[in-house]
């Protein structure tokens, strides 16, 4: 190999006469016969040459940080470490800092910008100026902290004031270029996100860096994630992993992998998922990231009853998440589900504790709901349905405050599955409604993000409860869109879940074995979303009555639109007839849940006191939760009257302010 050999993303590198290329050049030679690519040889050589230079005395301090920009171009995080570990100059530090940031340490990332403000001042070279910011950046960044807003202001004076490092880019300049369109991304500004990454690509071109075109790929999929664009986004990754296979760039393909596995839970095709996680799993070699990967792994073969598997993986990772203290609760939360799945309870406790600790610990509210989905589901496998219930519904709170998607599905499908339980103990028609009640949730919020795959998966589960319900017409009517929606999706085995219901309904049979809607509400559970959730308009509302439950009269009437008046006795009196007429018809009471008649959508809240209504011109999922928390809060602080004639506002004092704060304090946030 010669000079011209040397790979274009270390060409900036080819002048520096304290870099013996001759000698690294040879050992790529030698390491090309063991069938590695010229890219591994080269930058394996690299790699040696920097270890053998950090054991000497007096160091080349080029030599080493060549050899952690190799460690990083390769995703080769753990020697990148060890290569840097005794160095402080600006440029190996900067290097430094990248890796720690993908390490999430954000101790050691404090440390390098200490050491760094100590070397840098406003005379030094732009270069080193420019490294400055950067470590600013990613220290905010990993901490995620509003100052990260300022840091970057103050990077984009620096490459305003001094081109050339646009020109010529450091790795440093176009790693922080790929952080600021992460975050960008993170908090929904897709154009923007867009923008920097079309500038990060362009001097990634310009210097040949095959890397960080690779991470450009990775973010035009993140981005096309977030604006639902599913087909682009796995294009995107696809040529992610293409280019990592080339650079046998490490973390890459550990990444690629996992995104493609997210994409496949977000179509629920949970088979194909697991595929992907356990090639991720392979390339995860930093133990936060393999803790993660066996997490991600570990869950969707608890939901598909690979329970051996899930449990290797499991224990592994907490045994990871032990040495690490990183935090990293779900493999302590999926190791309860899958303990409780075997009927293992005493143990189960134990490692809710422990999740249970790292939720008390920790000041992150999806942690919290991690831990509480799982203490959930433990109350309900020790019959405790009433706790269970109270748990979850403080999940669904946690998960809408914190728009935190996957949470708020899979806290609304275990609600449905214990209801189903506690109707299967005890008989009460009454837990069927409210099993329905909270599927209907998921179809509306499927309905609403456009997720077909969903919307049908919660479909077949409806289909089955209002079978088990005896409503064979309505059950019917579910299989029956089901078998349209798995066509368009070219879904076989949905295709198969609608034919058998429908050829049963056919059959005129209705045997619905518990363990057939479990595997399905299993299988649900596995869903993950690859964007972020898309905005629903807000609906004009017209009023909220509080209606008696015994007496059918207004109790409370609040107007939200004074153009439009209505005389609420008459809505009480219709709102009545129109449920006790859908319960003796469908057997089932509460399970009406709204009226649509000419722009007007009439929606109900049951609770055994009242039938709260909102009034509004549509319904959504969003008006639905925040009339579910209206009717929660303001039956806590009123209880109801007994043989009243009607309207006594001076009971229902403050009732208005409490209007304000559940339906326009929600609007403005």
């Amino acid at each position: 190999m010669h000079q011209k050999d040397i790979p274009p993303e270390f060409a900036h590198l080819q002048q520096v006469e304290e870099i013996p290329w001759e000698k690294i050049l040879a050992k790529a030679e030698k390491l090309q016969t063991k069938q590695l690519s010229a890219f591994e040889a080269f930058t394996d050589a690299l790699i040696a040459k920097a270890k053998s230079e950090t054991k000497k005395k007096k160091k080349n301090y080029e030599i080493i940080a060549a050899g952690v920009e190799a460690c990083l171009t390769r995703g080769k995080i753990a020697e990148a470490m060890e290569i840097s570990e005794t160095a402080d100059t600006v440029e190996i530090l900067s290097l430094r800092s990248i890796v720690q940031f993908v390490r999430s340490d954000t101790h050691g990332l404090g440390q390098i910008l200490q050491k760094m403000e100590s070397h840098v001042s406003e005379e030094s070279e732009p270069s080193d100026l420019v490294r400055l910011s950067v470590v600013k950046i990613l220290q905010a960044a990993a901490e995620r902290d509003t100052s990260v807003i300022m840091c970057v202001m103050e990077f984009d004076n620096l490459l305003e004031t001094y081109p050339e490092q646009v020109d010529e880019p450091l790795i440093e300049t176009m790693f922080a270029l790929y952080v600021v369109a992460s975050l960008l991304r993170e908090v929904g500004q897709a154009n923007r996100a867009k923008r920097i990454t079309d500038t990060l690509e362009d001097m990634a071109e310009s210097k040949e860096h095959r890397m960080m075109l690779a991470l450009v790929e990775n973010m035009r999929g993140n981005i096309c994630n977030l604006l639902g664009e599913f087909t682009e986004a796995e294009d995107h990754y696809l040529r992610f992993q293409e280019l990592s296979e080339v650079l046998s760039f490490e973390l890459g393909l550990g990444m690629a992998y996992n995104n493609l596995g997210t994409l496949r839970l977000n179509s629920l095709r949970l088979e194909e998922a697991i595929e992907y996680f356990e090639a991720a799993l392979k390339y995860m070699k930093m133990d936060v990231a393999k803790v993660v990967s066996l997490a991600n792994l570990a869950e969707i073969e608890t939901i598909l009853g690979e329970y051996k598997k899930a449990e290797t993986h499991l224990i592994e990772g907490i045994e990871l998440e032990e040495k690490t203290k990183r935090g990293i609760i779900e493999v302590y939360t999926w190791y309860v589900i899958l303990l409780v799945k075997k009927g293992n309870l005493k143990k189960a406790q134990e490692y809710l504790r422990k999740a249970g600790e790292i939720a008390e610990s920790s000041e992150k509210p999806l942690q919290k709901a991690a831990y509480l989905h799982a203490k959930g589901v433990f109350e309900a496998s020790m019959g405790d349905f009433s706790t269970a219930v109270e748990v979850l519904e403080q999940v669904v709170r946690l998960s809408k405050k914190n728009i935190a998607f996957e949470h708020l599905v899979r806290s609304k499908l275990e609600l449905s599955r214990i209801y189903l339980k506690a109707y299967h103990s005890e008989g009460d028609a009454e837990y069927l409604a409210s099993s329905t009640y909270h599927i209907q949730d998921i179809i509306q919020i499927a309905g609403e993000q456009g997720l077909k795959a969903l919307y049908a998966e919660a479909l077949v589960i409806r289909c089955d409860i209002l079978t088990i319900a005896g409503k064979m017409n309505e059950a019917k009517g579910d299989a029956e869109r089901v078998l349209g929606i798995a066509e368009f999706l070219e879904d076989e085995r949905l295709l198969q879940e609608a034919c058998q219901r429908i050829e049963a309904f056919e059959a005129r049979t209705r045997g619905i074995e518990p363990s057939q809607y479990t595997r399905l509400m299993d299988r649900v559970a596995g869903f993950k979303p690859a964007g972020k959730i898309k905005e629903v308009p807000r609906p004009q509302l017209h009023a909220i009555i509080a209606l008696s439950r015994s007496s059918g009269l207004p109790e409370y009437v609040h107007y939200f639109d004074t153009k439009i008046e209505m005389d609420s006795s008459i809505i009480g009196g219709f709102i009545t007839a129109i449920n006790q007429f859908s319960k003796q018809m469908m057997g089932l009471g509460g399970l009406l849940r709204s009226i649509n008649h000419e722009g007007f959508t009439v929606m109900m809240e049951h609770s055994e006191e009242r039938i709260m209504t909102l009034i509004c011109n549509e319904e959504t999922f969003d008006m639905r939760y925040l009339l579910r928390e209206f009717a929660r809060k303001f039956n806590e602080k009123y209880p109801s009257v007994e043989n009243m004639d009607g309207i006594d506002s001076r009971l229902y004092v403050g009732a208005d302010d409490l209007v304000i704060e559940i339906f326009e304090t929600e609007d403005e946030s």
